[in-house]
């Protein structure tokens, strides 16, 4: 089944991310932070001229947000993640509960960890994944430090019990780029 991606990355990209249960749309128009993709209350509208990078990249910050908190974020995802933040607060949890470290673990480091981690193992090119442009013109770099395993946000990913950064006895978890699951629960 073809979605009517322009890109066939992108097409494999949302059928990727269709797969592991976020909802994306395909919107002609469709345009948030990143233009050609908007998020809104949880899942992906997506313009069929998106590359996969900016699509990957979007649903990352829905993959590492817990569940219950995912349907909070709509546009520049702040009131989203304030909203979700006063939740946990109220909640009074301890700060090494699961649920706390996940949300600790949802800044932009760990988003691009994620999107890079779900590009390899749906085969995109490491172009495509993160474009040389990207991250204000610092892709090829950040691809770099990705590929090598140096980048902050795989430990963010580790932290919330994606993977691993190394192999680890006492962490039996995937090594990155691989992930344990792709959406925090």
């Amino acid at each position: 089944m073809t979605l009517g991606m322009h890109c066939p990355h992108a097409e494999t990209a949302m059928q990727f991310l269709r797969s592991i249960g976020l909802v994306v749309q395909v919107e002609e128009g469709a345009s948030g932070f990143i233009e050609h993709v908007a998020v809104v209350d949880g899942g992906l509208r997506v313009d069929p001229k998106a590359p996969a990078s900016g699509l990957l990249h979007e649903a990352g910050h829905l993959a590492i947000v817990p569940t219950r908190f995912r349907h909070y974020l709509s546009g520049s995802l702040g009131e989203g993640m304030k909203r979700a933040f006063a939740e946990l607060d109220q909640l009074g949890l301890d700060p090494d509960d699961p649920l706390m470290r996940a949300m600790l673990q949802t800044s932009d480091p760990e988003v691009t960890a994620w999107a890079w981690a779900a590009g390899k193992a749906i085969g995109l090119p490491d172009q495509k994944i993160i474009q040389d442009d990207e991250y204000q013109g610092e892709g090829g770099f950040i691809r770099i430090a990705l590929g090598s395993n140096s980048y902050a946000g795989i430990n963010g990913l580790s932290h919330a019990g994606f993977c691993v950064p190394r192999q680890n006895p006492y962490r039996p978890l995937p090594v990155y780029p691989s992930l344990a699951h792709w959406l925090q629960q």
